[in-house]
C-alpha cells in the first residue's frame, strides 16, 4: 500500500511537469494520463487526490500564471497573450483571468506600475478586533458566516529571514479551496515571521500563506515563478491555534495566481 502511494505521488508529479511543459499546446486529459502512465479515469481521481485540483484546473492555472508573466514582462496585447497561452476566446480568457487572479489583465499591469513606486505596508483585511467592536455595538458582522477566530504563528525558510528593515512581506489568508486562486476572503500582510490573528468563515476554511523578499520587484509580487508558500493541511472550521511553515514551491505545485497586492488600501484597481 505504501509503495502504491509513493508511485501515485510520483505519477501525479510527472503529469504536473508534463502539463507545465506543454500548457500552451492543445493537450487533453488523455495526454496527461499517458504521461503519468495510467488510464484516464484512474489518473483523474489520483491527480485530484494528490494535488487537490483536477487536471484541467491545474492546466488552466499554469496558463494563467504564464499569462501573468507575459503581461508583466512584455508589451503584447491581451488578445495576443490570450492566444499565446492556449485560449481561443479573449472574452472567456479575460473573465476567467479575473476570477482566478483577482483582477483583470489590464488591471494587473496598472497594479505593477503602482507597486513600482509604492512599498506595501502591513494591514489586515477585516481585523478581528474591528469585527468584535461592530458586534458589541449591535452592528451586523461584516463577515457573513464567521465561525471563529484563528490565532497562529508563521515560519519562513532561512533565505527569507531578513534582518531588521529587510523582513519579508508575508501574506496569510483564508481561501475557499486549498489552491491560491482568486482573492482570500480574510487576510493579513505582516513583516517577517511571527503571530497573526484572523477571522475564519465557513465558506473559506483553507489557510494559505506566501512570502516575498522585502526588496522584491513588482513581478515577484504578482507572478513569482517559485514563491515561498504554505498551506494548513486541513480546512479550519472554527476557532483554533495553528502553526504555518513556508517553503519554496516545487515545480509540480499549483501556481500562485492571486494578485494579493490588489487588496492593499490605495492600490486596489480603480482606487
Amino acid at each position: 500500500m505504501k509503495d502504491q502511494s509513493v508511485e501515485h505521488e510520483a505519477a501525479s508529479r510527472r503529469a504536473a511537469r508534463f502539463i507545465a511543459e506543454h500548457a500552451t499546446e492543445p493537450i487533453t486529459v488523455a495526454d496527461m494520463a499517458d504521461a503519468a502512465g495510467y488510464s484516464q479515469f484512474h489518473f483523474t481521481r489520483m491527480f485530484a487526490q494528490r494535488l487537490r485540483v483536477t487536471p484541467n484546473r491545474f492546466l488552466a492555472g499554469v496558463r494563467f500564471h504564464r499569462a501573468k508573466e507575459l503581461l508583466l514582462t512584455q508589451d503584447h496585447s491581451v488578445v495576443d497573450i490570450c492566444h499565446e497561452v492556449g485560449f481561443s476566446s479573449p472574452g472567456t480568457f479575460t473573465r476567467r483571468f479575473r476570477e482566478e487572479v483577482g483582477v483583470a489583465p489590464s488591471e494587473l499591469r496598472r497594479l505593477a506600475d503602482s507597486l513600482s513606486v509604492s512599498t506595501p505596508s502591513p494591514f489586515t483585511l477585516y481585523p478581528p478586533g474591528v469585527i468584535e467592536a461592530h458586534v458589541s455595538a449591535g452592528r451586523p458582522n461584516p463577515l457573513t458566516g464567521q465561525v471563529g477566530t484563528v490565532r497562529g504563528t508563521v515560519r519562513l525558510p532561512p533565505r527569507l529571514r531578513g534582518g531588521r528593515g529587510l523582513e519579508a512581506l508575508v501574506w496569510i489568508g483564508f481561501y475557499p479551496a486549498p489552491s491560491p486562486a482568486g482573492l482570500p476572503v480574510t487576510g493579513v500582510l505582516r513583516l517577517g515571521e511571527g503571530t497573526f490573528r484572523l477571522p475564519v468563515v465557513a465558506s473559506a476554511p483553507w489557510l494559505l500563506a506566501t512570502a516575498v523578499p522585502a526588496t522584491a520587484e513588482p513581478v515577484e509580487h504578482l507572478a513569482n515563478p517559485r514563491p515561498a508558500v504554505g498551506v494548513h493541511p486541513q480546512p479550519l472550521t472554527g476557532s483554533a491555534t495553528v502553526q504555518l511553515g513556508l517553503d519554496f514551491a516545487a515545480p509540480w505545485q499549483f501556481p500562485l495566481l492571486s494578485a494579493l497586492p490588489s487588496l492593499l488600501p490605495g492600490l486596489r484597481p480603480g482606487g
